[in-house]
């Protein structure tokens, strides 16, 4: 019973403030899907796979090398990029596979074609550099870089989702807050719990239309009353 008085009472509550709860979460959602549909650059990734024959002492600085400037220039030079090299590097990744001499090379770039471009050139770029500063001849490509036409950032509606679970969250804690500050009594049992008293009966709030409209009807009685008196 007490369960079911609960659940009644929540409902009133909301119900009350249905309003708030519509225009909070109708206000976040739409400004989650603002923000989705906000201008962005696609961006797109390639990758290439190599096995370098060294020893596990050695595999540390061989990768290092992969983003080192004198790998990073010759990139440059050769597809005549407008950028340095410290911006190229940043778009580079070197990851290991575990457990295998496997090295997986990654870069990301606005242009398709030309992330895949980057990704060899920096494969042959770091075979040259390998040889003649570490000795290391024994490189081997396992996977050339291919287009990726997909892009890696593409839109989703997850963030227009989360903005409107999370204006329903706010809207109904803050509603219950508010509930909570009210100190007015709302129901006849407030009353029998705080005064003691059984409430016999309630008198209804009365609108300053239907009060109008009870004078006039009063009067009319009254009216009819006279003329059949008379």
């Amino acid at each position: 019973m007490v369960k079911e008085i609960n659940l009644k009472a929540l409902y009133v509550t909301i119900r009350k403030r249905v309003w708030m709860v519509l225009l909070i979460t109708i206000s976040l959602t739409i400004l989650a899907g603002l923000y989705n549909s906000r201008p962005e650059t696609p961006m797109y990734s390639s990758s290439a796979r190599v096995i370098i024959a060294t020893t596990a002492d050695m595999m540390g600085t061989v990768r290092v090398l992969f983003r080192e400037p004198i790998v990073m220039n010759e990139v440059i030079e050769a597809l005549q990029l407008n950028r340095s090299a410290a911006q190229l590097r940043s778009q580079f990744r070197v990851d290991s596979v575990d457990g295998t001499l496997v090295t997986v090379i990654s870069v990301v770039d606005s242009d398709s074609k030309l992330a895949a471009d980057i990704v060899n050139t920096a494969v042959d770029a770091y075979k040259k550099a390998a040889a003649q500063i570490l000795g290391i001849t024994n490189i081997q490509v396992l996977t050339t870089a291919q287009e990726n036409p997909n892009s890696i950032n593409e839109k989703s509606n997850t963030i227009v989702f989360v903005g409107f679970i999370l204006g329903l969250i706010l809207s109904l804690a803050f509603i219950f807050l508010l509930d909570s500050l009210d100190d007015s009594i709302k129901s006849d049992r407030q009353i029998e719990d705080v005064l003691g008293l059984t409430v016999l009966g309630d008198v209804s709030q009365m609108k300053k239309k239907d009060y109008a409209r009870h004078l006039k009807k009063q009067k009319s009685i009254l009216v009819r009353g006279e003329t059949i008196g008379s």
